[in-house]
């Protein structure tokens, strides 16, 4: 799912914004010119592998994050934003320089799983319902209607049969 917004950004992009590094230093530190990097941003050029491998080293990522299958950059989903947020506070907790902030990055980390499984269940529900077939909506909307009824009795026995027997 693409994120909400008017104008979508790349990975790339959003890892410059969140190391708080300007695109023009990004461009200095793995030698490419800012024309270069506007043109991988607007998708006109792929990106070379050995570019590539310079940036994932400068941002210290797996350089697949940043491609998709044909070596353009990729698109911001909200799943990316997530994960990219979750790698940066790794690396800010592998740092370890101060107490009170690495504190605040394991809470953080924490909130941030829990959105990702959240994400990852609405993207599951927008996957089967997407197809518009009708009666997979109504039966997503009638576990739904359940669960906001509070009705998990009846659910959990769909769920798991072989109990009711025993």
């Amino acid at each position: 799912m693409k994120m909400s917004s008017q104008e979508s950004i790349t990975v790339l992009q959003y890892l410059a914004l969140i190391n708080q590094v300007s695109y023009v230093s990004v461009c200095r530190a793995v030698g490419i010119t800012p024309q270069q990097f506007s043109d991988w941003v607007k998708k006109r050029r792929p990106v070379p592998k050995e570019r590539l491998q310079s940036l994932a080293e400068y941002f210290e990522i797996e350089a697949d994050l940043l491609i998709d299958e044909k070596n353009n950059l990729q698109e911001l989903t909200q799943e990316k934003k997530i994960d990219i947020q979750i790698l940066f506070l790794n690396q800010k907790l592998d740092k370890g320089e101060n107490e009170f902030e690495m504190e605040e990055y394991r809470e953080k980390l924490v909130l941030l799983q829990t959105e990702k499984e959240k994400y990852i269940l609405i993207s599951r529900f927008d996957a089967i319902i997407s197809p518009n077939k009708e009666q997979t909506r109504r039966i997503c909307e009638a576990f739904l209607d359940q669960m906001e009824n509070g009705n998990y009795v009846l659910l959990e026995q769909l769920l798991n049969p072989k109990e009711e027997n025993t």
